[in-house]
């Protein structure tokens, strides 16, 4: 069976108990159409094509507009840090192809507030060697709390000490303070300056003997260009990327979070 609808009308839908629930905050007017083969309601407002489907039936809906956040983050990673609020240039270090402002690739989540703390939304792209990043999270929802997830490929993974409100434009600052983590758990890299800690290599969330490990063992091999084990972010893995890995695993360095 087949609905028709207005142009610029968006869905929230039920066919055979599968649903789908439209962008919140920018909701019209609307209703709902009943027919033998299910139901569906719909508010009007919204911009973009979506098709409903299910066991033996589907609808052809409006349009429901693609709703983005924007969301700034400020971050240091310990091994990449220089002084003075600035980052190693690593990717172009490591052969990449990226311009000297860019530092290294960041994956950003924003997890539900109470247990067991989903996933809710997630956001991938270049970390600045200022330390920002901006993040743009599509039909994530305005005013609802979430704790922010920073995880790195070679770094310990990192929570916001608590649960921010998301709002249409937010911002967030791990450096100004070891509390601004869960846990308080960042490395001070210069007096007042804080950085997340380097040496998870294998993304345990631990970082211990089996980290120092996989960089020794890039050590002895020559090892260079897109790694890991590049802690210091140079383009190549030498001694000097021993070090922090064998401090943070001396002081028993793991991810905290809820």
């Amino acid at each position: 069976m087949k609905y028709a609808f207005i142009l610029f009308c968006a869905v929230i839908y039920s066919l055979n108990s599968q649903s789908v629930n439209a962008q919140q905050n920018i909701v019209g007017t609307g209703g709902t159409a009943i027919g033998s083969g299910g139901s569906v309601s719909y508010s009007i407002g919204q911009l973009d094509y979506m098709t409903a489907s299910g066991s033996g039936e589907s609808a052809s809906q409006g349009i429901q507009q693609v709703f983005k956040v924007s969301f700034n983050l400020k971050a240091y990673i310990q091994g990449y840090y220089e002084g003075s609020g600035l980052m190693k240039s690593v990717l172009a270090n490591q052969g990449q192809v990226n311009g000297l402002t860019d530092s290294d690739t960041l994956t950003i989540e924003l997890h539900l507030p109470n247990p067991p703390y989903a996933m809710a939304h997630s956001y991938s792209g270049i970390l600045k060697t200022d330390g920002t990043i901006t993040c743009a999270f599509t039909n994530a929802n305005e005013g609802l709390q979430y704790y922010v997830v920073v995880k790195h490929r070679n770094s310990l993974e990192t929570w916001s000490a608590a649960p921010i409100t998301l709002l249409a434009n937010t911002n967030y600052d791990f450096t100004t303070n070891a509390n601004k983590a869960f846990g308080n758990n960042q490395f001070e890299v210069e007096p007042n300056v804080w950085a997340f800690y380097s040496g998870d290599i294998n993304t345990d969330e631990n970082i211990d003997l089996l980290d120092l490990a996989i960089v020794e063992n890039d050590i002895s091999n020559f090892q260079f260009g897109y790694l890991a084990t590049d802690i210091n972010g140079d383009g190549n893995v030498d001694l000097l990327d021993s070090t922090p890995v064998e401090v943070n695993a001396t002081n028993f360095v793991f991810s905290l979070h809820p």
